[in-house]
């Protein structure tokens, strides 16, 4: 049986970016075999790069939805402009940048976007190169393929680390792997919520002067009111991501 999730992920360059476009490109190969049901919002330069790769054609995709992008036209974006920000004293620095932590911040905004329409029951947001974590890619992407959510209210999110309480300081400190943040799932109705709640505590950090991945602030965001119900379940950066609890799942 199919999922019941419609998928939500984006492909944009990312200046200090360790893996090249093509390695990128490769990847989203690998998760599009899998034919999800799934919206890609995608810059100019990933357009193209996929468009002119010879595997590629969206006639032979029809699960697929392009939408042309860009970082900044979204609310994270705005929501920084003309702001002075710190970046976290502990990162990596190649990689984790300011336009790569504003990059994470938008997934829940482009989720609450897919959610206002289509018909699956629920929606989630699906890193494009997720499947360069795993060691068993067949496997997981089926497991995506045929994950059925119950009714269940509130957003499923996968972690490394025991959920807490994290003071504001430490979370602009360094990274918590709370959340693992590249696979999240929750119903419809819930997405605008998710993304209002992650907006109101990216604000309240921006306000400080302070940018951080976006886990951190959904660790934040639950010191926040009007949060939805935040379901953790235990995993790792690899298919455990994709192992989401029987007691959640369809069966």
């Amino acid at each position: 049986m199919n999922t019941n999730i419609h998928y939500v992920s984006m492909l944009v360059y990312n200046p200090t970016d360790p893996n090249p476009p093509t390695k990128r490109i490769e990847w989203l190969r690998t998760l599009l075999s899998a034919s999800l049901p799934l919206t890609l919002f995608i810059d100019d330069m990933f357009r193209r790069a996929l468009e002119g790769a010879g595997w590629f054609s969206e006639a032979n995709h029809p699960e697929l939805q392009l939408i042309d992008w860009s970082l900044e036209e979204s609310d994270v974006w705005k929501k920084c402009e003309s702001v002075s920000l710190r970046l976290p004293e502990i990162r990596n620095e190649e990689k984790d940048g300011a336009f790569f932590l504003k990059l994470m911040n938008a997934k829940a905004e482009l989720v609450a976007r897919v959610a206002e329409g289509g018909s699956e029951r629920f929606v989630g947001f699906l890193d494009a190169g997720i499947v360069k974590i795993f060691k068993d890619v067949e496997g997981s992407l089926r497991r995506l393929k045929e994950l059925r959510i119950r009714e269940v209210d509130g957003v499923i999110l996968p972690g490394c680390w025991s959920p807490g309480v994290v003071a504001p300081e430490a979370l602009v400190r360094k990274i918590s792997w709370i959340f693992c943040g590249g696979f999240f799932v929750m119903k419809r109705e819930e997405a605008k919520r998710f993304s209002r709640a992650a907006a109101e505590a990216f604000h309240d950090l921006v306000k400080r002067g302070w940018l951080t991945w976006e886990v951190n602030v959904w660790v934040h965001m639950q010191t926040l009111s009007n949060v939805p119900t935040l379901l953790w379940f235990e995993a790792d950066h690899n298919d455990r991501m994709t192992m989401v609890p029987e007691k959640w799942r369809e069966i």
